[in-house]
């Protein structure tokens, strides 16, 4: 049986135009298709998976073209960003398996105000571009930073698909305890910025089933009063940069009890400068042991007040305290310890490396 010859892009099934423009972005599909003709347009403005990538520049006749978009990613690590910052290009995420992928991680000085001028995008435009058409659409959100009414949009549940939010810095996060909504379908999230330190079981309240959180804060984490279960489903977790921390106290002890799934973990405290407490890096090898029996990548780092000079004779037995402790790196009050290589970027005054690792 003879087929009929297809000499046209339009000629082709519905179908097949839309698995083939998954490999397209909006822009690229905008330029190079929508001045066909009117049946293709129409066809394009339906598209069910579109995504809308945004560099330094975005002309607003893709906004005006396209209904809504699938997934939003703005880009953030240009050239000027990466003058200050780490010099890695900028990575999709892939999977939440990677806590270093999207964002700078070093938290110290990575605020709004001190790069505002070097994104080429504010808060505010960014609303503009999320306009009340995507949200129920919407599934996967990626940003340098996020207005608090953005913010606040996500967490009354505007945005019912949603599954992937990295948010990068907010200006704040207003998420109250008596709140009834819970985003049952979101899986990972990325907040950071000087946050107050209760938010972060606010967070967990509302985003049961995460699987990837990265929580940065500027202040100190108070004790849970709400939360009397844990998360088997959080497999990845980043912390930082946590204020008026305790190793030895139940506080770490209580948090990695929460997430006993745990596959890969990373930690930055600062201990308290008021009441320093001696820490014991084999206790924490210990509780890590017990609590985290699954985990596969570690990195702790640890901003001492004091004590710190005990450890230089002891990095490597600091190593034989946990399978994980292959790496240790001293930078003036800042102690490291990791599982997979030094942390890129960082500065330091003494390392050591597990023989095995070499």
């Amino acid at each position: 049986m003879n087929s009929p010859r297809i000499i046209r892009l339009e000629d082709l099934p519905v179908e097949m135009l839309m698995e083939i423009f998954i490999y397209f972005t909006a822009d690229q599909i905008y330029f190079s298709f929508s001045q066909l003709n009117n049946y293709f347009n129409l066809i394009l403005k339906s598209l069910p998976k579109l995504i809308l990538v945004v560099h330094e520049h975005l002309d607003p006749f893709v906004l005006s073209f396209f209904n809504s978009f699938n997934k939003i990613l703005v880009k953030f690590c240009d050239s000027h960003i990466n003058r200050y910052r780490c010099r890695c290009q900028s990575h999709s995420i892939n999977g939440g398996n990677r806590l270093y992928e999207i964002y700078p991680m070093i938290d110290p000085g990575w605020y709004l105000e001190f790069n505002k001028n070097l994104f080429p995008y504010y808060p505010s435009k960014i609303d503009n571009i999320i306009h009340p058409d995507n949200y129920s659409r919407l599934q996967s959100l990626v940003l340098p930073h996020a207005s608090s009414k953005l913010t606040q949009l996500i967490f009354n549940g505007e945005f019912p698909r949603l599954k992937f939010c990295h948010l990068g810095i907010c200006e704040s996060v207003n998420v109250s305890f008596s709140m009834t909504t819970q985003l049952q379908n979101l899986r990972q999230l990325t907040i950071r910025g000087r946050l107050q330190g209760h938010v972060l079981e606010k967070i967990l309240m509302v985003c049961p089933c995460l699987v990837y959180l990265d929580f940065s804060c500027d202040d100190s984490i108070p004790p849970f009063h709400f939360i009397n279960c844990c998360f088997p489903s959080l497999k990845y977790l980043r912390l930082g940069r946590l204020h008026n921390f305790f190793f030895h106290n139940g506080q770490f002890v209580f948090l990695l009890s929460l997430f006993p799934n745990l596959l890969q973990f990373h930690l930055v405290g600062e201990q308290c400068p008021y009441n320093v407490e001696t820490i014991n890096i084999q206790d924490i090898a210990n509780y890590l042991h017990r609590q985290c029996p699954l985990l596969k990548i570690l990195v702790l780092c640890i901003f001492m007040q004091g004590h710190i000079n005990g450890f230089f004779d002891s990095f490597k037995k600091i190593t034989e305290m946990h399978s994980l402790f292959n790496y240790v790196e001293r930078c003036e009050w800042r102690l490291t310890i990791s599982s997979h290589d030094f942390i890129p970027h960082s500065h330091y005054i003494c390392r050591y490396t597990r023989p095995s690792c070499r």
